[in-house]
């Protein structure tokens, strides 16, 4: 009989754990910043644009972002990002190193985000906005984009 009690009791422990597991609202795992160099980039006639292909960190995930910088400081990023997994809804974060020629770091943007959580399955198609000092405007040759999750 003992060695049926102990099973039992393994299997209650690993219930109990499990269930608090999924039933706990827990954060977001974060992932940390990855680096991605663009892998494509131009200049239209008002603005730059810098695009990546798609990037993943975690379970998340990105396709189809495009930063576009404007000579008055301005600068617009759009993408779709989903998730594979979570347990309380991931959120796609975003920095822009805007770099000149020789690779020297001229400013960072502060982070941008997708503005509603992910779940998994679904796409969001979203744009955000920011600044960035238009005195670097001319010098900006390439940009890594600092994405976490």
């Amino acid at each position: 009989m003992r060695p049926l009690r102990q099973a039992a009791r393994i299997l209650i422990t690993a219930v109990a754990v499990f269930a608090t597991m999924f039933t706990l609202n827990a954060p977001a795992w974060a992932a940390p910043d990855v680096d991605v160099a663009p892998a494509t980039s131009g200049v239209a006639a008002d603005y730059k644009w810098y695009s990546w292909g798609d990037l993943s960190v975690g379970d998340c995930h990105q396709t189809g972002g495009m930063l576009k910088i404007y000579p008055d400081g301005k600068f617009t990023f759009s993408a779709t990002t989903w998730t594979t997994f979570t347990l309380s809804g991931d959120i796609w974060w975003a920095r822009f190193d805007l770099r000149d020629g020789a690779n020297n770091s001229l400013f960072t943007t502060a982070s941008v985000r997708n503005p509603e959580a992910m779940w998994p399955s679904k796409h969001h198609d979203w744009t955000a906005n920011g600044t960035y000092p238009a005195e670097f405007y001319n010098a900006v040759a390439h940009v890594i984009q600092r994405a976490s999750c």
